[in-house]
């Protein structure tokens, strides 16, 4: 029988289903012969999830000193960071010794600060880029050449300014784009190619200014098709017609492509949205999801099934409250980027591993409670290494401690995360100001603006015209509406045109932008559905439907209507 109780940290009402404590006794660790059942959440499903989004700095970089080896890096945390910050390759490397860092365990006081005591006295990885070919400037990539600036971006090749890229190769300023070529400023496309400006599309090719299109080819400022050819403002031409119109459209051109954004953007408006997207999934609510089975209250999930409280995982099982990860991984709670692994709970990117608790950053290892960076370890508490009979007699003593505390059960409190707020992904989902960031007792990393320098080169309005000399040049955000504008004054944060960079824009005719990357990517966030579900009505039919869209001005169709609409 499901039980409400009011969530600890905003005091809102929420639900705790027999599922999820069938789950709970599922993964709760027999040790020495007792079974140590895991407490029931005491923090409602949206603020478990921005107290793990707390953990992941995704994107932002700093420029800054190795703490170990001195050299000039760039790492996710700024210089005056708390915490000692190490070269990625160095700490990575089989010279980087977590272990001697290891702590004998302290019985008469708290978990929590004693694995931020070991946090604060070992080096933490700059960034996390692995098996990549100059792709240094970018933050969880993996299997990569030649990207700049990208970040939770996989097996890409020259991809630029990218978020959640995936096996794709020459995308700029995408989000969310898989197994696709040649695009620009897309979100949310699968298997396209040649596309700019395309969102929530698959199969399309040659096309621009696409939303909701499957399967389509040279398409221009178009909304809800399928399976089409040579349309234009959803109308049918000839192949000549079409040619015809769009030599009249110069995408060198600045000028006009905003005037093509606006009118895209009034295509929007007008399209058809369906309520939720449930692709070829059973027993499943949530949104965005995706070949998925039994999956509960979960958002942009992929091949998974009998989950609960999943955001952006893939290839989970039997699993609950997570955010990111994949690779077949199975019993994993309350985790952030967890991967390959098995009954892993409470803690952020391990990867390959088993039976592992509260930890952070550990590879291939078993039997780990409260350790951070281990690799190959087993029977390890705070980087210190037990006896197998040891390591379960200190862990009983330990959960035991930490039930008495209020602190078994619980993800890490955000006041310890190694990121500020405002640097992390939780901002981006769960946004706070200032006074809300320190009034919680969490950090905030200040914006030094002054170092902005006034940008004295005028871009031309067209691509034709630029020389390789804007290479040289350092541009000014002119944004008024993202990263750093304030009271409708333009961001003026400092950025160049990478090399790679204009060799895209000169090669698909595309003019060059004039608001920052933040700036860029911000939009394309605020494009996205937010990920809560809320109650409305079929805009066809005003049956009682839920969906993820919160403009009521838009025509949402529950899927009968959107079916027989689209199809």
């Amino acid at each position: 029988m499901a039980e409400n109780k009011a969530c600890k940290n905003c005091q809102k009402q929420f639900e705790i289903s027999q599922e999820e404590n069938d789950f709970l006794e599922k993964i709760s660790p027999e040790i020495n012969g007792k079974k140590i059942t895991i407490p029931e959440p005491t923090f409602c499903p949206e603020c478990r999830q921005m107290r793990r989004m707390s953990y992941r700095n995704e994107r932002k970089l700093y420029k800054r000193k190795c703490d170990v080896t001195g050299k000039d890096i760039f790492a996710t945390f700024p210089e005056d960071t708390p915490f000692k910050v190490c070269d990625k390759d160095y700490w990575w490397s089989d010279e980087f010794d977590p272990m001697k860092f290891g702590k004998s365990y302290d019985l008469s006081r708290g978990f929590f600060e004693q694995f931020h005591e070991l946090e604060l006295s070992m080096p933490l990885p700059a960034l996390r880029v692995e098996k990549s070919e100059n792709s240094d400037f970018n933050n969880d990539v993996g299997d990569c050449s030649n990207c700049y600036l990208c970040s939770r971006t996989h097996s890409c090749q020259n991809c630029l300014y990218t978020y959640r890229g995936n096996h794709s190769r020459e995308c700029v300023d995408c989000m969310q784009v898989v197994d696709s070529e040649l695009l620009y400023n897309c979100l949310e496309c699968v298997n396209c190619n040649s596309c700019k400006f395309c969102e929530f599309s698959i199969n399309c090719t040659n096309s621009a200014f696409l939303f909701d299109c499957r399967s389509c080819t040279d398409c221009f400022l178009c909304s809800n098709l399928r399976n089409k050819q040579y349309y234009f403002l959803n109308k049918q031409l000839t192949r000549e017609e079409y040619e015809k119109k769009l030599a009249e459209f110069d995408s060198g051109s600045y000028e006009l492509i905003q005037k093509g954004l606006n009118f895209f953007k009034e295509i929007k408006d007008r399209a058809i949205y369906r309520n939720l997207t449930i692709v070829n999934s059973e027993g499943c609510t949530g949104d965005n999801i995706v070949d998925c089975k039994n999956c509960q209250s979960c958002f942009g999930l992929k091949f998974s099934e009998d989950s609960m409280h999943l955001w952006d995982v893939m290839r989970y099982k039997n699993s609950m409250d997570s955010y990111s990860g994949g690779r077949d991984s199975e019993l994993i709670y309350e985790t952030t980027a967890v991967a390959a692994s098995y009954n892993v709970n409470f803690c952020l990117r391990v990867t390959e591993s088993r039976n592992v608790s509260y930890s952070h950053f550990c590879r291939s290892s078993k039997n780990l409670f409260g350790c951070i960076g281990l690799n190959h370890k087993e029977f390890c508490i705070l980087n210190k290494q037990y006896s197998e009979q040891e390591y379960y007699n200190l862990l009983e003593k330990i959960i035991g401690k930490m039930i008495t505390d209020g602190e078994y059960g619980e993800f890490f409190p955000s006041k310890f995360s190694p990121w500020a707020y405002n640097d992390t992904i939780a901002n981006d989902f769960f946004a706070l100001t200032k006074d809300e960031v320190v009034a919680r007792e969490l950090r905030w990393q200040e914006v030094d603006k002054k170092e902005y320098l006034p940008q004295t080169y005028v871009i031309p309005n067209n691509v034709k015209d630029i020389s390789q000399s804007v290479l040289n040049e350092i541009l000014a955000c002119e944004c008024t509406e993202g990263c750093l504008a304030h009271e409708g004054k333009p961001c003026g944060k400092n950025f160049k045109i990478n090399p790679l960079e204009l060799a895209f824009y000169l090669k698909e005719k595309l003019p060059l932008p004039h608001h920052c990357p933040d700036c860029r990517y911000n939009a394309r966030q605020k494009a996205k559905n937010p990920m809560t579900l809320q109650a409305t009505k079929c805009s066809n039919c005003q049956k009682e439907i839920q969906t993820t869209i919160a403009n009521r001005e838009l025509k949402v169709f529950c899927e009968e209507c959107y079916e027989k609409a689209i199809y």
